[in-house]
């Protein structure tokens, strides 16, 4: 049985639009709408290139596919009868469609993701389905909810508010509040009269936030979520290309605290409530990796799972899991995060020999590339299926010198174009894990978690240590990527250390590249040295 799975809408507010396939409860597919369209984030749209992309990752086609599954059943009759008109207006063919809840699916896309016997579910979002969090129980193939959080008592628009007073662009640039929290005090302010916990309830001040109706969109990106009430309490908001002073450094610090310790909070109190000891996570809140530190480490946790695709395109995965549960179909664990599109060799080859670049074939492109990583080179790499969700894990990724002080300046002002304080995140051998990172959870393969590094380890690889000595880490063995592994264990033969820099492979405000002819565009117009395509070489 075939279920596709879609997310995103028509609507204000829905992003990460993306589409995911579920055979036999196998998930064999899921892309991203942004990598193909080449539109960051994909706001207010259907999933069209994501449905064409995974039906040809399968080679089917629409008729092929038993039943659609969507978030938005809040949204009524009319949502339906729109769904059925894009697929019969793109497609000519509509299956039948299935609405199920944008919590439900992230709950799902989680939990059954991770493997899990049994397990605690929190999802937290700005909102979905006008719900902002989601508790539920899975045990076995069954899961259970629990409660649920109506908007706008929200983490998600909490965060975001303070995002957008620091500068920044919501549900885009919450991951900079987050590197920027590092630098500022976490006790300068205080954000309990904001949102708090307490009685089991999550409560936020609506006095600081612009009104939104019941079952209206939330307001558009180009209007701040937070009221006059902010301002009159903390001050000016910071302007574009403003300095960062210590006012909104101390703010993203505070926020970050506050955030944490209210969710620490809820765990506690699920915890109590259900005694499990496993967590798993889901929603664009759960994507807080230095959160995640605090909850990996909570003694009383034995293992968490942070769903990779904590972003809408999860709700995509999490809505066909839902269906196949429906329909008694067994689910598979999540093996693999290498679901999107892939190139071949030939592919490649006609690709470089169209645009007219000098290229070279290389035999063993671990080995070469971790040559030139060795000789403080910085490489872009481009091999196999691309990965789901917004990291990159070695597949489309920029890859540098871990132990080199300078590499962190380079990359940012050369490649990435972006801001200084920015970390960047180490891939590193699983085995070798412990010498340079420590957390309960010793496998971390999807950079979802924050980890400690080893004081004697901070030197050693320097430039992806954060200013508070933690990084999120991905940890590499040769089942889950082949090539990457042996990528990193020429490295550790070569300099002693298996650990490398990695980031996306874009450059600041694109998404991450998918084709061949983007990798090579991304190359030319930045500062990377050399291009690993396949089995192709490019040099500068």
């Amino acid at each position: 049985m075939y279920i596709l799975g879609i997310s995103g809408g028509v609507k204000l507010g829905y992003q990460d639009i993306g589409a995911a396939l579920v055979h036999n409860g196998k998930l064999v597919a899921s892309v991203e709408d942004e990598r193909l369209n080449r539109i960051k984030h994909s706001p207010s749209q259907l999933s069209q290139l994501s449905i064409r992309s995974v039906l040809d990752s399968e080679k089917i086609s629409i008729k092929d596919i038993d039943v659609i599954a969507s978030h938005g059943i809040t949204w009524g009759e009319t949502f339906h009868k729109i769904l059925e008109g894009f697929f019969v207006g793109e497609f000519g063919y509509c299956p039948p469609i299935e609405l199920v809840h944008h919590h439900d699916s992230h709950a799902a896309s989680a939990f059954y993701a991770s493997g899990f016997d049994e397990a605690m579910i929190l999802t937290m979002d700005g909102s979905g389905d006008g719900v902002s969090m989601e508790w539920a129980i899975g045990k076995g193939q069954e899961m259970n909810v629990v409660k649920r959080i109506d908007r706008p008592n929200s983490l998600g628009i909490f965060y975001s508010m303070i995002t957008q007073y620091c500068g920044f662009s919501r549900d885009r640039d919450e991951y900079k509040l987050m590197g920027l929290s590092s630098y500022g005090d976490k006790t300068k302010y205080d954000f309990t009269d904001i949102i708090k916990f307490e009685n089991g309830e999550l409560i936020l001040n609506t006095e600081y936030i612009k009104e939104i109706k019941p079952k209206s969109p939330q307001p558009s990106r180009q209007e701040m979520l937070f009221s006059e009430k902010l301002i009159e309490k903390f001050g000016q908001k910071r302007f574009y290309n403003e300095e960062f002073t210590n006012h909104f450094k101390d703010m993203a610090a505070s926020a970050q605290s506050h955030l944490e310790n209210i969710i620490i909070k809820i765990i506690n109190h699920l915890h109590k409530k259900t005694g499990l000891k496993k967590l798993c996570l889901a929603g664009g809140v759960a994507l807080n990796c230095a959160a995640n530190l605090k909850i990996m480490n909570l003694d009383y946790l034995d293992d968490i799972y942070v769903q990779p695709a904590s972003n809408d395109e999860g709700v995509a995965i999490g809505a066909a899991y839902l269906l196949a549960r429906k329909n008694k179909i067994k689910i598979e664990p999540m093996n693999s995060v290498y679901l999107g599109p892939s190139y071949t060799n030939e592919e490649i080859k006609k690709i470089l020999d169209i645009i007219n670049v000098k290229y070279s074939f290389e035999d063993n492109p671990a080995l070469y590339a971790a040559k030139k990583i060795a000789d403080n080179k910085v490489v872009g790499w481009f091999q196999g299926k691309m990965e789901i969700g917004p990291r990159a894990l070695g597949n489309r990724s920029i890859l540098a010198n871990a132990s080199n002080p300078d590499m962190r300046d380079l990359v940012n002002q050369k490649i990435k174009f972006r801001d200084s304080f920015r970390p960047f995140c180490p891939s590193v051998l699983e085995e070798d894990s412990k010498q340079f990172f420590k957390g309960k959870k010793q496998i971390s393969p999807h950079m979802t978690i924050n980890y400690d590094v080893e004081k004697s380890a901070i030197e050693r690889i320097s430039s992806v240590v954060h200013v508070d000595e933690t990084a999120r880490i991905q940890t590499v063995n040769k089942n889950q990527n082949k090539l990457y592994y042996e990528l990193l264990s020429n490295l550790k033969e070569i300099i002693g250390v298996g650990v490398c820099l990695n980031t996306s492979f874009n450059i600041n405000n694109e998404p991450i590249v998918n084709t061949p002819r983007e990798a090579i565009a991304t190359f030319f117009g930045s500062g990377m040295d050399c291009l690993v395509i396949g089995n192709y070489i490019l040099e500068k």
